[in-house]
């Protein structure tokens, strides 16, 4: 992203606060309790900033032109409701602004609190008119509700979905089985409730916010160069992008950019809906992954697939929690009675947007080396490897990938990639449908598949010869990221 492609941001506050006189203590403690809050919940991260007159207006200064700049330069317009503010000339003439900017609160500035439906004399009840008749408030009306509603709020300020509720036990049960016309036809297929697994791993958290800076860095190798163990990191169009606080003095990609020009932070949602920002963001993504394999004996060679290294110069043996032990890497005999080669438990992976979610695509496969490092030359290989993952069955293919998912979580439920910043978390358990056909009695059981006997690199090996190859080819060049 160019200057010209994204200018940086004007906004200044993440909120103005327009209330009325009659509120200002209980505003005034709502602004503090605000700005003791982080844009993320980290406290390494920036701290939340509101525009509030008290503060930000000066004696001397012209009110009418400081508001103006205040609500210009705030992400977000915060109204107090009660009696007071609906008849007061000054709120009015701020929320006013807003709604002549924003008719229909489509960029959603506007967030409405309702404090008090009562004057404080009594007399009098609240009218709402438009627009706050028709927009969603948050309820502080409630001494005791103060706490959940201001997290609500601070969702909103930061950008963050609202959690949903926790899964309960199923009280309805399943739904009567009813077999069509036909059924009795040995060729159609069964009427059973049949759960499908995908190969995606479903993101179940993402930082909220990219971060971004002018770099005289223009290769990885340079900006590696400078920061040891970086986070994930990519370089676009002059610019450093990453998921660290580079306004953070511990950040440490701090040293590869210019501090001058470090922009305020764009949330993650806005690059997902960007076409552009979106393939930078699922590159930036891949890059924090493969830090994460990196201390995992996993190296990612140039095709992009990811395999398990040797360990020590010998076979590497690999276990997940209680799972039986799996060779991941094996040195062969060449068929050809001429040296050895070797075979590698493979994957290629990747982060995907399918419609409106990020999910972790796993594609297992297998890899062959001629010295453990650096894959076998020419495209015969490729179609081998291509041809044993074309040999597995079903339940070949679902040890795998289980297998694969359990590595990356290292035996826990979640997959949690250090970004820098917050981490990204992805659910090892692959995404499911249902469907209402399939074969009755034809069940596989994910937990018995990963204590079977696993003779797969033998297999693999069985037909391979490693020859010259009459072509002459460039030498494929590897990624090594290393291992912890």
């Amino acid at each position: 992203m160019s200057d010209q492609a994204i200018p940086p941001p004007v906004e200044n506050k993440d909120a103005y606060l327009c209330y009325n006189k009659a509120d200002r203590d209980w505003v005034k403690d709502l602004a503090e309790q605000l700005e003791s809050e982080t844009i993320d919940g980290s406290s390494n991260s920036r701290h939340l900033s509101v525009f509030l007159d008290l503060w930000d207006i000066d004696s001397g200064e012209s009110l009418i032109h400081k508001m103006n700049e205040g609500m210009k330069n705030s992400r977000h317009v915060i109204t107090v409701l009660s009696p007071e503010f609906m008849k007061a000339p000054w709120p009015t003439f701020e929320w006013t602004h807003i709604v002549c900017l924003d008719p229909m609160n489509a960029q959603r500035r506007l967030v409405p609190l309702l404090l008090r439906d009562v004057s404080k004399d009594g007399k009098e009840r609240i009218d709402l008119c438009a627009p706050f008749r028709g927009l969603k408030y948050l309820d502080f009306r409630r001494k005791e509700d103060f706490v959940p509603i201001f997290r609500e709020l601070v969702c909103r300020l930061r950008g963050q979905k609202q959690e949903r509720g926790v899964l309960r036990p199923p009280l309805a049960g399943a739904a009567p089985l009813v077999r069509g016309d036909g059924a009795e036809e040995s060729w159609r297929p069964d009427s059973v409730e049949e759960v499908l697994l995908s190969n995606l791993l479903p993101v179940e958290s993402l930082p909220p916010m990219v971060w971004g800076a002018k770099t005289e860095a223009r290769e990885k190798s340079q900006v590696v160069a400078l920061v040891k163990q970086a986070p994930g990191f990519i370089l676009k169009e002059g610019r450093l992008y990453t998921f660290e606080n580079l306004e953070s003095p511990t950040a440490v990609l701090r040293a590869a950019v210019n501090l001058q020009t470090i922009d305020k932070p764009i949330p993650t949602k806005v690059w997902l809906e960007h076409d552009d920002w979106r393939k930078w963001l699922m590159n930036l993504l891949n890059r924090c992954l493969a830090g994460h394999l990196s201390h995992l004996a996993i190296k990612k060679e140039k095709g992009g697939r990811y395999f398990f290294r040797p360990k020590d110069g010998q076979n590497r043996v690999w276990q997940n929690g209680n799972d039986k032990e799996r060779e991941v890497a094996a040195i062969k005999p060449n068929l050809s009675g001429d040296g050895h080669f070797w075979v590698h438990h493979a994957a290629r992976i990747n982060f995907r947007r399918v419609g409106k979610s990020v999910f972790l695509q796993v594609e297992p496969t297998y890899l062959f080396t001629g010295d453990g490092e650096i894959p076998l030359e020419g495209q015969s290989t490729n179609r081998l490897s291509m041809m044993w993952s074309g040999r597995q069955k079903n339940p070949d293919i679902l040890r795998n990938l289980v297998f694969w998912a359990k590595t990356m979580a290292r035996s826990g439920e979640s997959i949690t990639i250090d970004t820098g910043g917050q981490p990204i978390v992805v659910s090892a358990v692959p995404a499911t449908t249902k469907v209402n056909v399939g074969i009755e009695g034809d069940a596989v059981r994910i937990g018995s598949l990963m204590h079977q006997l696993d003779h797969e690199l033998d297999d693999a090996a069985k037909d391979v010869v490693v020859a010259e190859s009459e072509e002459t080819e460039d030498e494929e060049v590897t990624e090594d990221i290393g291992e912890n």
